[in-house]
């Protein structure tokens, strides 16, 4: 029966059978579930034991070609059913085995891997009978003597991988994630593997270029502990430069002295003094050390001390947040003992100028040069090249002007980015005011091009303004950018004064925040400014003040929106600096503000004070802090309704929605979990939805599909969907499924209750636009005859059949006149918000005949008797018993 296993033509049909892989799954699933019982050990082992007691080992292993267009390959019996779920069991649960069961287990498996050693040696198999820590466990029973668990790990079948994760397990070994739940090792466990570690190096430094028989091991040990190690793997390296590991290994004699350099680290007892000692001793130099130090930062501060280039720890942690792509919690927690900014934004071009001046002056310039060019073995990418941008940028190396001109013609981001820290020149004011202009222009030209690009180049403009404010010393971008705009108004004041030129005069008109040319003829307006006065040079200034003060109204518009969504916060100083720009203060005071401790209102026209809606004045001092109010904070605060009634009676123009801005609240079931359902069975045009959030910083990605970084909120959300967003859907608009929320940085789940609340209904603002605008107005091609207008026209027919009169229509919504509260319900997807309230999350019930639910009105789509039971739910809104609707009520 075993020999046949490997006849293709007996193989080959059941492989192809209808249900092969249904049944592969299901017996999976049941040694899964089951797998940990007694019993089924038991069962498992005795089966294993007597397979392995009866096949040779010329019945083990078949070479033939899976597919015509294959090579012939070994392959093992251990691949066929039941042997594979079977030693899968025991290879599974042999921690929950008792002593005695687990040895007869170990030996069963370990006399099929004797059988078949030429096959795992070659991985040419993807189920190993064994794990490695089997092997210790049965050393450890005294199944395995010290010589033969010290042959298995110098030459047996599993070798590298037992050094590998050995050697990983040892105490002084670094702890990625995934190491951090591995077993500690005994202290007699230790000594064993160091045993094997230690002969390891003795061959393989003193190997020549030729690769000896231990260098696949040699490249697999994660920890070396010593100095005397140390000072060996500088010598055999010579004037080789270390590498970093590539993704595949090469056994090269660099690449493994390398390998080793990384996994070296200082013995407990290590000093400065020792370190000194010895490397003069065996003519290693302090520049061979500080670049090993660099290498395998865990000599870094022994180093530093040993050799005494003080700032080689600082320097070299700040070359680590420059030019490494995923930075571990010990470097973040180094990096963060020297710079303020956060360490992830240091390999996207952020800068911390006062750490580099620091580091500079420490090390000197000839100093900080060997360590810029040591930092180059261990750069990922270009990063290395930009931080060279970054350090002629900090230096004086770059002229601003040169920057300007070759970022104009190139579009280099990471010269963007080195734009923000060239040292100002004498005129700092006119200096820092050019480039903030030229990085606002910068990013207003990217909107030419796709949404990826646009995050890109903002993302690369926001760092260069937050470099720009560290060196004029503002602290963060924020600051910066109302100062400079406070001062683009003041440039603009002599134009606010009319200037003449015969009968006609000229001046700029600031009304309502924005800015107008006056071109007036005895005392007549004119419509446009006389030929004759165009070449002027004042007329030419007064057009281009014009243009930046329009490029300001708008791009203040952005900042102030942005701004509320970010929870910026302002001093009272700042807000009332603002006053000194009309165009910005005719906008800011048209917003609601809540103060650090929770008092709201619009700002006094004195700048010093904010007026609520019930006009109560609260003096704000210098010192206080406060943010643009979101609807969240005034419905947190139970003012949602008094400020809109305020904006509404005195007919308010807000600059952005704001107290008529909607707010969507996690529902109790949304705040356990990462996902939200709400928009569920949302049928949509995938390109008409991707285009609308691309615009409102959403980006595709090919893995996840719609996603959303927030910066503030570090948390990212993905939009899933059963759609291809590259290309638009030929057959069928796809469903909606959900919206998930993940860490920002390292894309774990995130639960909606540790979400942001403003971040997470600015997000599902953005969803729930997309169903209303992208929304295919129906559930299958069949019923597409069930458009908006079509639900309008059933509505207004239904309503009157059922005696309904509290419900109007109005464009694409039904307006709901209940007793708790008005609401609107979207005749498109179905979402319903509560005026003066939130979002209200109802999630429908389908039944699975999609598309045929029976209806006692003119329409079959199912989507079209969702929103009419929604309508007439909410019309008797007295009447609703779930407690999961009345909570958001």
């Amino acid at each position: 029966m075993l020999g046949r296993a490997f006849d293709l033509d007996i193989l080959n049909p059941v492989k192809n059978s209808t249900y092969f892989h249904s049944a592969i799954d299901i017996v999976s699933a049941l040694a899964e579930e089951y797998c940990c019982g007694q019993a089924i050990l038991e069962i498992a082992t005795d089966f294993i034991s007597d397979f392995a007691l009866r096949i040779k080992a010329d019945e083990c292993i078949r070479s033939y070609k899976a597919h015509t267009w294959e090579l012939p390959q070994d392959h093992c019996i251990y691949n066929v059913q039941p042997i594979a779920t079977l030693m899968a069991i025991c290879k599974k649960s042999s921690s929950d085995m008792p002593d005695d069961l687990f040895l007869r287990s170990f030996a069963a498996r370990y006399d099929l891997i004797c059988k078949t050693k030429s096959c795992i040696a070659d991985n040419n198999f993807y189920l190993n009978p064994l794990n490695v820590m089997e092997y210790l466990r049965a050393w450890n029973l005294g199944a395995i003597s010290d010589e033969a668990m010290l042959k298995e790990m110098m030459s047996g079948a599993m070798r590298k991988s037992m050094i590998a994760e050995f050697s990983q397990c040892l105490p002084a070994a670094e702890k990625p994630r995934w190491a951090q739940q591995l077993t500690p090792l005994s202290g007699h466990e230790c000594r064993l593997i160091n045993k094997a570690i230690e002969r390891i190096l003795d061959i393989e430094l003193k190997r020549g270029d030729s690769e000896t028989p231990v260098s696949p091991l040699a490249y697999e040990i994660r920890v070396i502990s010593g100095i005397d190690r140390l000072l060996q793997i500088l010598q055999a390296l010579g004037k080789d430069k270390p590498v970093a590991k590539g993704y595949y290994a090469n056994l090269n004699k660099r690449e493994i002295l390398s390998s080793l350099l990384q996994a070296c680290t200082p013995a407990d007892s290590d000093t400065p003094q020792e370190l000194k000692r010895k490397a003069k001793a065996v003519g290693i130099t302090d520049e061979q050390l500080a670049e090993a130090a660099m290498f395998s930062r865990r000599w870094l501060e022994i180093t530093e001390e040993a050799i005494g280039w003080k700032g080689l720890s600082s320097g070299a942690y700040y070359f680590m947040a420059h030019t490494a792509d995923i930075l571990d919690d010990r470097a973040k927690s180094r990096i963060s003992r020297y710079s303020a900014v956060e360490p992830g934004d240091f390999a996207d071009g952020a800068c911390d100028p006062a750490w580099f001046h620091e580091i500079y002056k420490a090390l000197g310039r000839k100093r900080y040069e060997f360590i810029y060019a040591s930092a180059k073995h261990v750069a990922d990418g270009n990063r290395h090249s930009r931080s060279r941008k970054l350090s002629d940028a900090l230096l004086g190396n770059l002229k601003a002007k040169q920057v300007m001109e070759e970022i104009s013609e190139k579009r280099n981001k990471d010269l963007v980015v080195s734009l923000g820290l060239i040292p100002l020149g004498r005129n700092r004011h006119s200096d820092l005011k050019e480039r903030y202009i030229f990085l606002n222009k910068f990013l207003k030209d990217s909107k030419q091009f796709g949404a990826q690009r646009q995050e890109s180049e903002g993302r690369a403009v926001k760092l260069a303004l937050d470099n720009l404010a560290r060196t004029a010393g503002y602290g963060d971008s924020t600051r910066l950018t109302w100062s400079m705009e406070a001062t683009l108004i003041k440039d603009a004041e002599k134009y606010l004064v009319p200037k003449h030129f015969g009968g006609v005069s000229l001046r700029l008109l600031i009304d309502d925040g924005e800015p107008e040319i006056i071109c007036e003829s005895n005392g007549k307006i004119l419509q446009n400014i006389p030929s004759k006065l165009k070449k002027e040079t004042y007329v030419r200034h007064l057009k281009e003040v014009y243009k930046l003060l329009k490029e300001q109204h708008s791009r203040g518009r952005a900042l102030l929106e942005q701004a509320m969504i970010e929870s910026a916060e302002f001093s009272g100083y700042e807000i009332s600096s603002l006053k000194e720009n009309p165009i910005i203060w005719k906008m800011f005071s048209r917003l609601v503000l809540v103060t650090d401790s929770g008092q709201t209102g619009f700002p006094g026209e004195d700048g010093a004070s904010i007026i609520s809606a019930e006009g109560v004045i609260n003096a704000i001092s210098a010192d206080n802090r406060l943010r643009i109010a979101h609807p969240f904070d005034l419905f947190s605060s139970k003012e949602w309704s008094a400020y809109q009634s305020f904006v509404f009676d005195h007919q308010w123009r807000q600059p952005f929605k704001q107290v008529f801005r909607e707010l969507y609240i996690p529902t109790t079931e949304e705040k356990g979990s990462n996902r939200s359902m709400r928009y569920s069975g949302n049928q949509i045009m995938p390109s008409r939805a991707a285009a609308l959030l691309k615009k409102r910083q959403w980006t595709v990605d090919y893995d996840y599909g719609l996603q959303k970084i927030c910066f503030n909120s570090n948390v990212t959300a993905v939009l899933y969907a059963m759609a291809d967003w590259f290309s638009p859907a030929d057959i069928e608009s796809p469903t909606l499924e959900y919206v998930e929320f993940h860490d920002r940085r390292t894309f774990k789940d995130k639960k909606i209750s540790e979400v942001s609340p403003i971040a997470f209904s600015e997000i599902m603002r953005d969803v729930d636009l997309a169903v209303s605008v992208a929304h295919a107005g129906g559930v299958d091609p069949e019923t597409s005859h069930s458009t908006i207008e079509m639900r309008r026209a059933i509505v207004s027919h239904t309503l009157p059949m059922l005696g309904i009169s509290n419900v109007s229509l109005a464009g694409n919504f039904a307006k709901v006149s209940g007793q708790l509260g008005c609401y609107n319900i979207h005749l498109g997807s179905g979402t319903i918000h509560k005026e003066g309230g939130t979002q209200i999350a109802v999630l429908p019930v389908h039944a699975q005949n999609r598309g045929r639910i029976f209806l006692p009105f003119l329409d079959e789509d199912p989507k079209t008797a969702e929103i009419i039971s929604k309508i007439l739910l909410f019309a008797d809104d007295s009447g609703i018993k779930d407690p999961s609707i009345l909570n958001q009520l």
